[in-house]
């Protein structure tokens, strides 16, 4: 908003505000101002990669089988009904959906 320049009056979020913020990083890592916030966009998505990698390794106990189970029975046609899990039941032998449901 503030690159917008709406303040709703108050000075942190003013024009003037953001670009004296972003001159002032650009100054200290030595680039141009305007290059700033896609630095912050690539550094925001690493992140929250970083954060789903640790999360999906800690909980890889409770999804992992099941998403090998079903990725095995979504691939595979001569399915044995005994060890379909319970919710391909509703969805058929091979566990797709059709479009229209």
């Amino acid at each position: 908003m503030s690159a917008n320049d709406v303040s709703f009056g108050v000075f942190i979020l003013s024009k003037q505000a953001h670009d004296m913020v972003f001159q002032i990083y650009a100054n200290t890592l030595g680039v141009d101002p305007s290059v700033i916030p896609g630095m912050i966009a690539g550094a925001c998505a690493l992140d929250s990669l970083i954060v789903l990698a640790i999360a999906a390794f800690k909980w890889r106990a409770s999804w992992w089988p099941q998403t090998k189970e079903m990725v095995s029975h979504y691939w595979s046609d001569d399915i044995d009904e005994e060890i379909i899990p319970d919710y391909a039941h509703q969805y058929g032998k091979s566990g797709r959906v059709h479009p229209a449901e």
